[in-house]
């Protein structure tokens, strides 16, 4: 499937995260550096995530439940956990929900991917391989 390149304004808007690991974290700093508020929900966090843009950034040191899903509208959500059940319950609420859903451990779930970019002042290039090689 061809993706089409899209950038988007996240900034003020409400992003979740589902899951606190490595993964988690490094998908939460792209976010933040675009000014999102962010939303973790994850029974552990990384050190990563500690103080992190804490007035952008809300950790729930929870387990992870259906209803998160619903709290508020998610401008997008990431499923990032170490657990095949609950990405896969995060893709299928976002999908039928129509919230665009990127799930870290199976890209035929993700309505959309994460570019490598880089930054200059105003200026962002992006590049993807539309999840084929994510590092």
């Amino acid at each position: 499937m061809a993706y089409f390149p899209m950038f988007v304004s996240l900034e003020r808007k409400p992003c979740l995260i589902v899951g606190g690991g490595r993964v988690a974290a490094r998908k939460c700093r792209g976010l933040l550096a675009f000014g999102a508020e962010v939303t973790m929900v994850a029974e552990r966090f990384t050190e990563e995530t500690e103080g992190a843009a804490s007035g952008r950034l809300q950790r729930i040191q929870r387990s992870f439940q259906e209803t998160d899903l619903t709290m508020q509208s998610w401008a997008v959500v990431i499923g990032a956990t170490n657990s095949r059940s609950v990405n896969h319950t995060v893709a299928v609420y976002c999908q039928k929900a129509g919230i665009p859903v990127n799930i870290a451990d199976c890209q035929e779930e993700c309505s959309f991917f994460f570019p490598a970019y880089c930054t200059e002042g105003w200026i962002t290039a992006g590049v993807s391989t539309s999840g084929r090689s994510p590092a």
